[in-house]
């Protein structure tokens, strides 16, 4: 492509996508209604199977009696998982529509179900997806990433959970089941290999202790790999640096002849990865006459220990003033950041596309004065390298940086549950009592540069407990089965913030302690209730009450402690804050049976997501601590579910429609003079609406396909905020500091891309007595994506003055992964060869804006091509 092409118009983007998912979508309706009309009719001749009972059971069991049949399920089982590569949590979002997972770490991820989520990876952020292993809620955001292993599926429950066992959730939930103790000895291990020195080893025992009363498994899982990005700093030797500072050179893009940026022999390859987790099950049935009683006790270790996750950085310049005054037009991308760094690759492309136009005045003249004779082509010349570096994602080599710090991420991990189960009469009792607890220590660089910036050290633990207890039965007189039950929650988390001082900069240094608190407790009733034969009702309620205590020990800007511990009887009361609030939530749903495998549903759902403690910049005492109110949301939704033709075609269809209050949104405080920090604040309405189809046909014995489809619309349509913005002004020749409000109304929502779609197509080749082999392909399409509420362009200044298309967002991107597996002829040996992300797709999974304060835009990326070999063994 020239440069003229570049400078073109841009077509007007998603045209084919539009008609592409347009096309998709008409199909899936027109099917949907073909799959309503067709039980309808054939219900009203005579049934050949009359008379014979047929029980279609979703999910894994363990919830309470609304918990799939009032919810949408995503469910994946453990072999689909085990073919897909599914390590962690996070993993599931590239297979589930309207699913986005984003994370910046190995502990720390964001959840959205229906672009209902969170986008917040601060410690005490409690997101609005619930996370839950053997129905145990881990509520802490450091341990929901943990590794996925032996396990007998997840499921992924879609829309809000009004009622129920569990821990509140406005979003839905993600719920891990593990292979529980059957009383067979039997055994099984898998490893991997693969590229970047990829090991992933895998294994279980499970031994019959007692016959028929007492059993135990353990299983494991070890995941070690090295970085897929170099880091240019690395191996240096400090005779190199000594030699440098003496010389007043750089090495590697840093400032010359500045102390401790960076130490000798750092890592040559970033985010890698070191981490495994070890589980026991143990199962108890009491062998008592008449006593219909269960007791399971899980115990679990996890360790992470690996280097620093690290992201690609682009320095960002203000719009030119336009002949003096206040500046207007659009941010460009491509310059150095706060302190002069630019990527070698980077000032290589800009050189490349200088040459190609024809001279014009320095940069600094053109940055004052756009309409200086000549400046237009400067115009043209950042015009191409915005579209480059927005849209293509990043610059041309976005797997290598120049990294003075390569960090640490280290997590101990660890917990429990009990659960029991027994029958008396006719009403079961289950009681759940969790435990977990981490320890966690960080060393993050997070302007991804060679110089200190913004770089941070936090220290942090936590501790959470749970208690759940619920009765359930069924009357013998009405078909209606019942339930009710108690969830209480006690949380406490400690956290430290160091942050480096930064280099020639000028930007305070933020430094954080506090201590948050959290109890929560929840009641609850629900019933299904078989109203005539092909009816069924199905409601409950739940009052949530929650409260949360924070107390800042210290919060230093400025050098200078602003806000101290007001128990010792120093320093204001805003720095220690206890808030509490109640909520009632519930389900509504009527649903119809077309044939015994066929259903409608019409549902109504209450949610609530409790509040959420800020620890701002201490630039003042007042500001140093605020909240954000409890979100509310009202769901309507409508299901389709069911099986044709001896089930070799299943689906399930939803359209949904979500009216929020009090939305809460993520955001950096992107102010002038400080690190960006991540706060949450309230949008007081948005809406989203959308649809999902899922469907798997096998149209012969072996050959499986796998459809899912997801769409949705999203919109702020009350959301306001203020920022900072630092402007040059020419007529007094010193940067200027504004609070500019930013509307956000008829916005999309962060992270909720138009449409979503996963494929797969697997066949079994029977080989007799050779076994037999399996090919599989996944495809995963993701729709233009944006990472928060700006829509990708950054908060506006005065001028109307943004970045580029797509600077915090992602274009449109497909992702496709191969597998082949040899099966022995006894099933008791799989070994496969498998590669992932086939096409070596670049693309962004999260982006902030950090502009105002260090003059660059990070950006993290996703995985490049990855491939190896697995063979498994079961005994």
């Amino acid at each position: 492509m020239n440069l003229l092409t570049e400078l073109s118009p841009l077509p007007i983007r998603g045209d084919v996508r539009s008609r592409f998912c347009n096309v998709v979508a008409e199909l899936a309706l027109i099917s949907t209604i073909c799959l309503i009309l067709i039980p309808a009719s054939m219900a009203a001749e005579e049934d050949p199977w009359a008379g014979v009972e047929e029980m279609l059971v979703t999910g894994h069991g363990g919830e309470g009696i609304l918990a799939t049949t009032g919810t949408s399920v995503t469910a994946f089982d453990g072999g689909e998982l085990q073919a897909l590569g599914v390590a962690n949590v996070s993993d599931l979002a590239q297979f589930t529509p309207n699913l986005e997972i984003k994370t910046s770490g190995a502990t720390t991820a964001t959840l959205f179900i229906r672009g209902v989520g969170l986008n917040d990876f601060t410690a005490n952020g409690s997101g609005a997806v619930a996370v839950y292993q053997d129905d145990v809620a881990m509520n802490l955001p450091a341990i929901q990433l943990g590794q996925i292993f032996d396990v007998s599926g997840i499921d992924v429950l879609k829309g809000p959970i009004g009622t129920g066992p569990g821990r509140n959730a406005s979003a839905g939930a993600i719920k891990i089941y593990s292979n529980k103790p059957s009383g067979v000895l039997e055994a099984g291990l898998r490893f991997d290999y693969g590229n970047y020195a990829f090991m992933d080893a895998e294994g279980f025992l499970e031994v019959p202790i007692v016959e028929d009363t007492l059993s135990t498994r353990i299983a494991f899982r070890f995941t070690k790999r090295d970085g897929f990005v170099k880091n240019n700093c690395g191996g240096i030797s400090q005779a190199q640096i000594d030699a440098a500072q003496v010389s007043n050179t750089s090495l590697c893009g840093e400032i010359p002849n500045q102390t401790d940026i960076f130490r000798a022999n750092l890592a040559k390859d970033l985010n890698n990865r070191n981490t495994w987790a070890i589980r026991g099950l143990t199962r108890f049935a009491p062998p008592v006459p008449d006593l219909d009683m269960s007791w399971l006790l899980g115990l679990n270790l996890a360790r992470i220990d690996q280097r620093g996750n690290v992201g690609q950085s682009i320095g960002v310049a203000e719009p030119p003033t336009g002949g003096g005054g206040l500046s207007t037009g659009q941010k460009n991308l491509g310059y150095p950041d706060r302190l002069g760094y630019v990527p070698a690759e980077v000032r290589s492309e800009r050189e490349e596309v200088t040459s190609s136009f024809p001279s014009r005045p320095p940069v600094r003249v053109c940055r004052r004065d756009s309409n200086a004779p000549g400046c237009e082509i400067q115009s043209q010349i950042d015009e191409v390298l915005n579209r480059r570096f927005a849209q293509r994602p990043l610059d041309t080599d976005p797997f290598s940086g120049d990294y003075n710090r390569d960090g640490y991420e280290r997590q101990s991990s660890w917990g429990g549950f009990l659960r029991g189960e027994w029958t008396i009469d006719s009403v079961t009792i289950t009681s759940i009592t969790g435990y977990a607890s981490y320890d966690r220590e960080r060393a993050i660089d997070v302007d991804y540069s060679p110089n200190i910036l913004f770089e941070l050290d936090t220290d942090d633990k936590a501790w959470q407990a749970s208690q759940e207890l619920r009765f359930s039965g069924a009357l013998e007189v009405t078909p209606l089965d019942w339930e009710f039950g108690g969830y209480t929650l006690f949380e406490e988390l400690n956290f430290a913030q160091n942050n480096l001082r930064p280099v020639l900069s000028g930007i305070q240094t933020l430094d954080q302690t506090y201590e948050q608190k959290t109890s929560s407790f929840a009641i609850y009733g629900e019933f299904l209730w078989e109203l005539i034969d092909d009816v069924e009702l199905e409601a409950g309620a739940r009052y949530n009450w929650e409260s949360k205590s924070i107390d800042a020990d210290v919060i230093r800007g400025r050098d200078s402690p602003l806000c101290i511990d007001s128990r010792v009887g120093v320093g204001p009361a805003t720095c220690e804050d206890k808030q509490t609030f109640d909520d009632w939530t519930g389900i509504a749903k009527l649903k119809y049976f077309f044939t015994p495998d066929v259903s409608l549903s019409m549902k109504y759902t209450r949610g609530w997501k409790g509040p959420q403690f800020n620890i701002r910049d201490g630039a003042s005492a007042v500001g140093a601590l605020d909240l954000a109110d409890p979100e509310k949301l009202d769901a309507l939704e409508w299901n389709l579910g069911g099986s044709w033709l001896d089930g070799r075609l299943a689906l399930q269809a939803a359209f949904f429609w979500y009216s929020y209050q009090d939305y809460q949104v993520f955001t950096f405080l992107n102010r002038v003079g400080t690190p960006p920090q991540r706060i949450v604040v309230n949008a007081s309405d948005a809406r989203l609406w959308g649809a999902e189809i899922e469907t798997t046909v096998e149209p012969i014995d072996g050959l499986v396909f796998d459809f899912r489809f997801g769409w949705l619309e999203s919109k702020f349509l009350d959301f306001t905020e203020a920022a900072q913005r630092q402007v040059f002004n020419t007529f007094t020749g010193v940067n200027d500091v504004f609070t500019v409000s930013q509307d956000y109304d008829g916005n999309r929502l962060p992270n909720t891309p138009r449409f979503k779609i996963s494929f797969a197509a697997e066949y079994e080749f029977v080989m007799g007595r050779s076994g037999s082999l399996i090919p599989r392909y996944d495809l995963t399409w993701t729709d233009d994506i944006f990472f928060d509420q700006t829509e990708g362009q950054g908060a506006r200044g005065f001028g109307g003055d943004s970045f580029p298309e797509f600077t915090i967002g992602q274009t449109a991107y497909a992702l496709h992964n191969l597998r082949l597996t040899y099966r022995s002829p006894n099933e008791l040996m799989d070994v496969a060869g498998w590669v992932r992300n086939m096409t070596n797709e670049v693309y962004k999974t999260s982006a902030f804006n950090a502009s105002q304060a260090g003059s660059f835009v990070g950006q993290f990326l996703g995985d490049p091509r990855t491939y190896g070999l697995s063979v498994s063994v079961k005994y």
